[in-house]
Protein backbone atom coordinates (compact mmCIF):
# COMPACT_ATOMS: atom_id res chain seq x y z
CA UNK A 1 0.00 0.00 0.00
CA UNK A 2 1.03 3.59 -0.14
CA UNK A 3 1.86 4.48 3.29
CA UNK A 4 0.66 8.18 2.84
CA UNK A 5 -1.96 9.15 -0.44
CA UNK A 6 0.04 12.05 -1.75
CA UNK A 7 -1.72 14.63 -3.79
CA UNK A 8 -5.32 13.33 -3.43
CA UNK A 9 -6.89 16.87 -2.62
CA UNK A 10 -8.67 18.72 -3.85
CA UNK A 11 -9.36 16.80 -6.91
CA UNK A 12 -9.47 18.09 -10.26
CA UNK A 13 -12.52 16.64 -11.30
CA UNK A 14 -14.30 13.72 -9.45
CA UNK A 15 -13.38 10.98 -11.71
CA UNK A 16 -11.65 7.82 -10.80
CA UNK A 17 -11.98 8.61 -6.84
CA UNK A 18 -13.26 6.16 -4.20
CA UNK A 19 -15.07 8.64 -1.40
CA UNK A 20 -14.46 7.83 2.51
CA UNK A 21 -16.34 8.85 5.10
CA UNK A 22 -15.41 10.60 7.94
CA UNK A 23 -14.53 8.93 10.92
CA UNK A 24 -16.78 7.82 14.12
CA UNK A 25 -16.08 6.83 17.19
CA UNK A 26 -13.15 7.80 19.10
CA UNK A 27 -9.84 7.24 17.82
CA UNK A 28 -7.46 4.29 18.64
CA UNK A 29 -4.52 4.41 20.69
CA UNK A 30 -3.54 1.15 20.77
CA UNK A 31 -3.12 -2.63 19.12
CA UNK A 32 -6.04 -3.61 21.05
CA UNK A 33 -8.43 -0.28 20.39
CA UNK A 34 -7.88 -1.40 16.68
CA UNK A 35 -8.50 -4.96 17.23
CA UNK A 36 -11.88 -4.42 18.71
CA UNK A 37 -13.08 -1.46 16.30
CA UNK A 38 -12.12 -3.40 13.30
CA UNK A 39 -13.25 -6.87 14.76
CA UNK A 40 -16.52 -5.21 15.64
CA UNK A 41 -17.11 -3.92 11.94
CA UNK A 42 -15.54 -7.28 10.55
CA UNK A 43 -18.13 -9.63 12.50
CA UNK A 44 -21.50 -7.39 11.11
CA UNK A 45 -20.20 -7.78 7.36
CA UNK A 46 -18.59 -11.09 7.02
CA UNK A 47 -20.44 -13.48 5.00
CA UNK A 48 -19.54 -17.18 5.91
CA UNK A 49 -18.67 -19.65 3.87
CA UNK A 50 -16.94 -17.77 1.36
CA UNK A 51 -13.90 -19.59 0.80
CA UNK A 52 -10.19 -18.48 2.36
CA UNK A 53 -9.61 -15.45 0.54
CA UNK A 54 -11.54 -12.31 2.36
CA UNK A 55 -13.69 -9.89 0.12
CA UNK A 56 -13.05 -7.62 3.07
CA UNK A 57 -10.24 -5.11 2.79
CA UNK A 58 -8.23 -2.45 4.36
CA UNK A 59 -6.16 0.04 3.29
CA UNK A 60 -3.94 2.44 5.88
CA UNK A 61 -2.79 5.97 4.89
CA UNK A 62 -0.59 8.27 7.50
CA UNK A 63 -3.16 11.57 6.58
CA UNK A 64 -6.27 12.11 6.07
CA UNK A 65 -7.94 12.68 2.57
CA UNK A 66 -11.40 13.04 1.71
CA UNK A 67 -10.70 10.90 -1.93
CA UNK A 68 -8.30 7.89 -2.46
CA UNK A 69 -7.13 7.83 -5.83
CA UNK A 70 -4.31 6.01 -7.58
CA UNK A 71 -1.51 7.41 -9.39
CA UNK A 72 -3.65 8.64 -12.57
CA UNK A 73 -5.65 10.26 -10.57
CA UNK A 74 -3.27 12.49 -7.96
CA UNK A 75 -2.87 15.97 -8.75
CA UNK A 76 0.29 16.09 -9.91
CA UNK A 77 -0.31 13.68 -12.68
CA UNK A 78 -3.31 15.60 -13.62
CA UNK A 79 -1.59 18.65 -13.61
CA UNK A 80 1.10 17.48 -16.12
CA UNK A 81 -1.57 15.81 -18.26
CA UNK A 82 -3.58 18.89 -19.00
CA UNK A 83 -0.68 20.43 -21.16
CA UNK A 84 -0.68 17.33 -23.42
CA UNK A 85 -1.70 18.41 -26.78
CA UNK A 86 -4.34 15.73 -27.24
CA UNK A 87 -8.18 16.34 -28.39
CA UNK A 88 -11.02 15.51 -25.36
CA UNK A 89 -10.91 16.28 -21.98
CA UNK A 90 -8.93 16.02 -19.39
CA UNK A 91 -9.96 12.52 -18.79
CA UNK A 92 -8.74 11.70 -22.27
CA UNK A 93 -5.22 12.91 -21.48
CA UNK A 94 -4.43 11.18 -18.96
CA UNK A 95 -5.32 8.22 -20.82
CA UNK A 96 -2.70 9.50 -23.27
CA UNK A 97 -0.11 10.09 -20.35
CA UNK A 98 -0.68 6.94 -18.33
CA UNK A 99 -0.30 4.89 -22.41
CA UNK A 100 2.97 7.16 -23.30
CA UNK A 101 4.68 6.22 -19.68
CA UNK A 102 3.90 2.75 -19.72
CA UNK A 103 4.79 2.14 -22.98
CA UNK A 104 7.90 3.48 -22.45
CA UNK A 105 8.06 1.26 -19.10
CA UNK A 106 7.51 -1.33 -21.10
CA UNK A 107 10.06 -1.46 -23.82
CA UNK A 108 12.84 0.43 -21.81
CA UNK A 109 12.65 -2.84 -18.84
CA UNK A 110 11.82 -5.36 -21.47
CA UNK A 111 15.12 -7.61 -20.13
CA UNK A 112 13.04 -7.43 -17.01
CA UNK A 113 9.54 -7.97 -17.93
CA UNK A 114 9.96 -11.50 -20.61
CA UNK A 115 7.13 -13.24 -20.62
CA UNK A 116 5.13 -10.97 -18.87
CA UNK A 117 1.74 -10.56 -20.23
CA UNK A 118 0.12 -7.48 -20.59
CA UNK A 119 -1.63 -7.08 -17.17
CA UNK A 120 1.57 -8.35 -15.43
CA UNK A 121 3.53 -5.70 -17.04
CA UNK A 122 0.71 -3.51 -15.63
CA UNK A 123 0.99 -4.75 -12.15
CA UNK A 124 4.61 -4.99 -12.09
CA UNK A 125 4.41 -0.72 -13.46
CA UNK A 126 2.32 0.07 -10.06
CA UNK A 127 4.86 -2.79 -7.77
CA UNK A 128 7.84 -0.08 -9.29
CA UNK A 129 6.28 3.04 -8.50
CA UNK A 130 4.80 3.88 -11.86
CA UNK A 131 1.62 6.15 -12.16
CA UNK A 132 -1.66 3.66 -12.60
CA UNK A 133 -5.17 3.15 -12.59
CA UNK A 134 -4.39 0.49 -9.32
CA UNK A 135 -4.78 1.29 -5.61
CA UNK A 136 -3.53 -0.54 -3.07
CA UNK A 137 -5.71 -2.45 -0.37
CA UNK A 138 -4.94 -5.42 1.57
CA UNK A 139 -6.64 -8.26 3.53
CA UNK A 140 -4.35 -7.87 6.51
CA UNK A 141 -6.23 -5.14 9.16
CA UNK A 142 -2.88 -5.38 10.36
CA UNK A 143 -1.17 -4.21 7.38
CA UNK A 144 -3.18 -1.44 7.05
CA UNK A 145 -2.25 -0.15 10.40
CA UNK A 146 1.25 -0.27 10.21
CA UNK A 147 0.89 2.37 6.91
CA UNK A 148 -1.66 4.35 9.09
CA UNK A 149 1.45 4.59 11.63
CA UNK A 150 4.72 4.13 9.71
CA UNK A 151 4.72 7.89 8.53
CA UNK A 152 3.98 11.32 9.32
CA UNK A 153 4.15 10.99 13.14
CA UNK A 154 2.41 14.52 14.10
CA UNK A 155 -0.96 13.25 11.82
CA UNK A 156 -3.49 11.61 12.69
CA UNK A 157 -3.81 8.25 11.02
CA UNK A 158 -6.43 6.45 8.66
CA UNK A 159 -7.70 3.00 8.18
CA UNK A 160 -10.34 2.56 5.61
CA UNK A 161 -12.53 -0.95 5.72
CA UNK A 162 -14.59 -2.22 3.00
CA UNK A 163 -16.60 -5.12 1.60
CA UNK A 164 -15.00 -4.69 -1.88
CA UNK A 165 -17.50 -6.37 -4.06
CA UNK A 166 -19.90 -3.67 -3.04
CA UNK A 167 -17.33 -1.02 -4.63
CA UNK A 168 -19.47 -2.03 -7.70
CA UNK A 169 -23.09 -0.82 -8.12
CA UNK A 170 -25.69 -3.94 -7.68
CA UNK A 171 -27.40 -2.60 -11.17
CA UNK A 172 -23.71 -2.14 -13.07
CA UNK A 173 -23.83 -3.72 -16.62
CA UNK A 174 -20.30 -4.14 -17.87
CA UNK A 175 -21.76 -3.91 -21.73
CA UNK A 176 -25.48 -3.57 -23.06
CA UNK A 177 -27.35 -6.61 -21.59
CA UNK A 178 -24.45 -7.77 -19.98
CA UNK A 179 -24.65 -7.57 -15.54
CA UNK A 180 -21.24 -6.83 -13.95
CA UNK A 181 -21.48 -8.86 -10.52
CA UNK A 182 -21.12 -7.52 -7.26
CA UNK A 183 -18.03 -9.84 -6.40
CA UNK A 184 -13.62 -9.51 -6.28
CA UNK A 185 -12.32 -10.28 -9.77
CA UNK A 186 -8.88 -11.87 -10.86
CA UNK A 187 -6.02 -10.31 -12.76
CA UNK A 188 -6.72 -12.99 -15.69
CA UNK A 189 -10.96 -11.28 -15.61
CA UNK A 190 -11.42 -10.61 -19.41
CA UNK A 191 -12.97 -7.67 -18.08
CA UNK A 192 -10.10 -6.40 -15.99
CA UNK A 193 -7.92 -7.60 -18.84
CA UNK A 194 -9.85 -5.01 -21.48
CA UNK A 195 -9.88 -2.49 -19.19
CA UNK A 196 -6.14 -2.83 -18.84
CA UNK A 197 -5.48 -3.21 -22.29
CA UNK A 198 -6.51 0.28 -22.67
CA UNK A 199 -4.02 2.06 -20.90
CA UNK A 200 -1.45 -0.41 -23.69
CA UNK A 201 -3.62 1.19 -26.92
CA UNK A 202 -5.62 -1.92 -27.22
CA UNK A 203 -9.67 -0.81 -28.14
CA UNK A 204 -12.18 -3.17 -26.94
CA UNK A 205 -13.89 -4.97 -29.30
CA UNK A 206 -17.15 -3.56 -27.63
CA UNK A 207 -17.81 -0.31 -25.75
CA UNK A 208 -17.37 -0.99 -21.89
CA UNK A 209 -19.31 0.77 -19.04
CA UNK A 210 -16.22 1.96 -16.96
CA UNK A 211 -16.31 1.10 -13.31
CA UNK A 212 -14.38 1.27 -10.08
CA UNK A 213 -13.32 -2.87 -10.15
CA UNK A 214 -11.96 -4.83 -7.10
CA UNK A 215 -8.85 -7.19 -8.28
CA UNK A 216 -7.03 -9.48 -6.88
CA UNK A 217 -3.45 -10.18 -7.98
CA UNK A 218 -2.09 -13.78 -7.97
CA UNK A 219 -0.06 -14.00 -4.60
CA UNK A 220 3.13 -14.16 -6.08
CA UNK A 221 5.86 -14.67 -3.32
CA UNK A 222 7.61 -10.70 -2.43
CA UNK A 223 5.41 -8.03 -1.55
CA UNK A 224 2.02 -8.63 -3.17
CA UNK A 225 2.30 -11.90 -0.51
CA UNK A 226 3.90 -9.98 2.39
CA UNK A 227 1.34 -7.45 2.30
CA UNK A 228 -1.35 -9.48 1.41
CA UNK A 229 -2.26 -6.96 -1.52
CA UNK A 230 -5.47 -6.48 -2.92
CA UNK A 231 -5.89 -3.13 -5.38
CA UNK A 232 -8.96 -1.63 -6.59
CA UNK A 233 -8.47 -1.36 -10.58
CA UNK A 234 -10.30 2.85 -11.73
CA UNK A 235 -11.32 2.25 -15.32
CA UNK A 236 -10.56 4.99 -17.74
CA UNK A 237 -14.00 7.37 -17.85
CA UNK A 238 -14.83 5.79 -14.25
CA UNK A 239 -17.27 8.49 -11.84
CA UNK A 240 -16.27 8.38 -8.77
CA UNK A 241 -17.52 5.76 -6.82
CA UNK A 242 -18.75 5.19 -3.03
CA UNK A 243 -19.26 2.09 -0.85
CA UNK A 244 -22.38 1.35 1.64
CA UNK A 245 -20.44 -1.03 3.87
CA UNK A 246 -16.96 1.41 4.20
CA UNK A 247 -15.68 2.65 7.34
CA UNK A 248 -12.98 5.26 8.34
CA UNK A 249 -10.91 4.40 11.35
CA UNK A 250 -9.10 7.46 13.25
CA UNK A 251 -5.59 6.39 14.34
CA UNK A 252 -4.44 9.17 17.04
CA UNK A 253 -1.15 10.51 15.96
CA UNK A 254 0.15 10.65 19.52
CA UNK A 255 0.09 7.18 19.82
CA UNK A 256 1.17 6.01 16.54
CA UNK A 257 4.58 5.45 17.79
CA UNK A 258 3.36 2.81 20.35
CA UNK A 259 1.12 1.02 18.11
CA UNK A 260 4.27 0.67 16.22
CA UNK A 261 6.47 -1.33 18.73
CA UNK A 262 3.12 -3.26 19.35
CA UNK A 263 3.37 -4.04 15.63
CA UNK A 264 6.82 -5.04 15.70
CA UNK A 265 5.91 -7.84 19.09
CA UNK A 266 3.64 -9.16 16.81
CA UNK A 267 6.15 -9.59 13.54
CA UNK A 268 4.37 -6.30 11.58
CA UNK A 269 7.11 -4.12 10.57
CA UNK A 270 9.29 -2.56 7.39
CA UNK A 271 11.10 -5.58 6.78
CA UNK A 272 7.98 -8.64 6.75
CA UNK A 273 5.83 -5.76 4.74
CA UNK A 274 8.11 -4.33 2.51
CA UNK A 275 10.35 -8.03 2.28
CA UNK A 276 13.20 -6.56 0.48
CA UNK A 277 16.69 -6.13 1.43
CA UNK A 278 16.40 -2.24 1.84
CA UNK A 279 13.79 -2.70 4.33
CA UNK A 280 15.63 -5.72 5.99
CA UNK A 281 18.25 -3.51 6.37
CA UNK A 282 16.66 -0.35 7.86
CA UNK A 283 15.29 -3.02 10.15
CA UNK A 284 18.00 -4.14 11.47
CA UNK A 285 19.53 -0.38 11.70
CA UNK A 286 16.63 0.70 13.68
CA UNK A 287 16.38 -2.34 15.80
CA UNK A 288 20.39 -1.47 16.78
CA UNK A 289 19.95 2.28 17.23
CA UNK A 290 21.78 3.62 14.57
Amino acid sequence: MDGVAINQVPPINQMGYIVTPPASGEPVTSLNSFLTASGAWHEENNRPNRGMLSDLWYRGVAEHYPHQAPGVYRRSFSERAKHLVVSGGLENKRLYLERYMISQFRTAGAPFLEGYSTTQVYFAAQHYGMPTRLLDWSTNPLAALFFACNEAPSEDGFVYAMDAGKIIPDTARARKGQRLYQTVMTMRNKYVEEAIGLSFWDEPASPMNPFVLPVRPDAAPGRIAQQSSCFTLHMHEAASASNPTMITIKVAASSKGTILKELHRANINQFTTYYDLDHLSKEIIAGWGC
